[in-house]
């Protein structure tokens, strides 16, 4: 018959055919399922083809962002309640992370106590004019201690050999930010100059305490016993236990990252599923009670600057302000008009509260002043959804890629079979996967534009 194959030859070259067409079909599948995932894993920056000027969008709106933040621990001496500030003095470093416009409006509505500045050391045994004289050189802002550079986590990325665009993009993004911090502590060095020349006035600021307010501070400062500093006795109150917490002290106290639960190993991959992510509450840090909460009764013979009825620089103690109702009494009495000033209220015993609930009025948690904690906990989940999709599909693409080596050739049409069946499973696994990763990128691109928007 000539050239015409035998039987036996057609269906050999019909399978190396097949085998080939298949192989290269799973092979186009891979190259596909690659490049989906690539895109999938960027498209929370992508939007559409102009993925470099949406990223650069972004990178601008987080350095807006967190410029604002910074302004707002700008410790300003006109910015002053009670006697404290409405930004943190530096005891801890500038890494806070608390909602800067919700803690301000606390303190301006006397919820929780402002920001003191602390005395490194007290002495009950120092005279008036020790505590005025040590009380009137303290400065602003503990700017070298605030302001002292971290040392950076290495980057994994610094000991590859190819370097990806979002590494040189990540290091931008930090040296923009190191320099953000930088001009900060500029500017609050430039505030620290103004405290120190309205203090050498001689027509002194309304805003620079008098030594009678620096006394109603400093003559009796407590000891906070997280920090070991020591503050006017105006402090925060635990709600559950009842001990004294500054608010610098307390702004610190938050939620822990999101992580798996460590307390239940009834399931080893239970760890590696996102839905059992938690962030649990804040404990006290004295009791250990969970939902750390707090309570501040302001002081009702002290009300100066913002919200108050006298300025820091005509602070009257209310026995001179006593003295002076009597003088202006009796002028009235003589009928010689006088104009009366407003004095502070008499000041109220304090009472020793029981455990007050969470939810209790007058309470201030700290997830009130850190309310995007869900979202952060919902970021984390979703983030290792995408993560766990991505790995998975990659994962499955290769097993379909290997099962393609010829593993069937030697069992005959079942081999056949059960392959064709093993790869059809596969495939739908693969299928999910992407789906999963798309689905989970698309949320994460539509958060985001929902936030710009606000």
């Amino acid at each position: 018959m000539g050239n015409v194959p035998t039987k036996e030859s057609r269906s050999r070259a019909s399978s190396v055919g097949a085998h080939h067409s298949n192989t290269h079909t799973r092979s186009s599948r891979r190259h596909t399922t690659l490049s989906i995932l690539e895109n999938a894993g960027f498209m929370v920056y992508l939007s559409g083809s102009n993925s470099s000027g949406s990223h650069k969008l972004l990178s601008e709106e987080r350095l807006k962002t967190k410029q604002a933040h910074l302004l707002a621990l700008i410790v300003r001496y006109d910015e002053n309640v009670d006697g404290g500030f409405l930004a943190p003095h530096g005891i801890y470093k500038l890494n806070l992370d608390y909602n800067t416009e919700i803690v301000r409006g606390l303190i301006v509505d006397r919820r929780i106590a402002p920001f003191f500045t602390p005395l490194q050391d007290f002495d009950s045994s120092w005279t008036d004019d020790e505590v005025a004289t040590i009380a009137s050189q303290l400065p602003l802002h503990a700017i070298d201690q605030a302001y002292l550079e971290e040392e950076e986590p290495d980057d994994a990325d610094n000991h590859k050999i190819h370097l990806l665009a979002n590494y040189f993009r990540r290091q931008e993004q930090k040296k923009r930010v190191r320099e953000l911090v930088a001009s900060m502590k500029e500017v609050q060095k430039q505030h620290e100059e103004e405290f120190m020349t309205a203090r050498k006035e001689s027509k002194a600021d309304e805003n620079v305490p008098d030594r009678e307010l620096l006394l109603k501070l400093y003559r009796e400062a407590s000891e906070c016993p997280i920090c070991f500093l020591y503050f006017p006795p105006y402090l925060n109150v635990s709600r559950c236990c009842g001990q004294p917490i500054c608010s610098e002290c307390f702004v610190q106290i938050k939620r822990l990252d999101p992580h798996p639960p460590h307390d239940d190993m009834s399931n080893e991959n239970k760890a590696e599923l996102p839905h059992t992510l938690i962030l649990e509450p804040a404990n006290c840090p004295f009791c250990a009670m969970p939902n750390f909460g707090v309570t501040y009764d302001s002081p009702t013979d002290l009300s100066v600057g913002i919200g108050g009825v006298q300025s820091p620089a005509n602070y009257k103690a209310p026995a001179a302000a006593a003295a002076e109702d009597a003088v202006l009494s009796s002028e009235e009495a003589s009928g010689t008009p006088v104009l009366r000033s407003l004095s502070p209220q008499k000041a109220k015993p304090k009472q020793r509260r029981s455990s007050v609930p969470a939810d209790a009025v007058g309470v201030v948690t700290t997830d009130f002043i850190r309310p995007d904690w869900e979202q952060k906990l919902a970021s984390a989940k979703s983030k290792l959804a995408r993560r766990a999709a991505t790995a998975s599909a990659i994962h499955a693409s290769n097993l379909i890629v290997d099962d393609g080596s010829g593993t069937s050739a030697g069992n005959g049409s079942r081999g056949q079979n059960n392959d064709t069946q093993n790869l059809r499973y596969l495939q739908l696994i693969e299928d999910r996967m992407i789906e999963e990763a798309m689905r989970l990128s698309l949320a994460d691109e539509e958060e985001r534009r929902k936030k710009l928007h606000l």
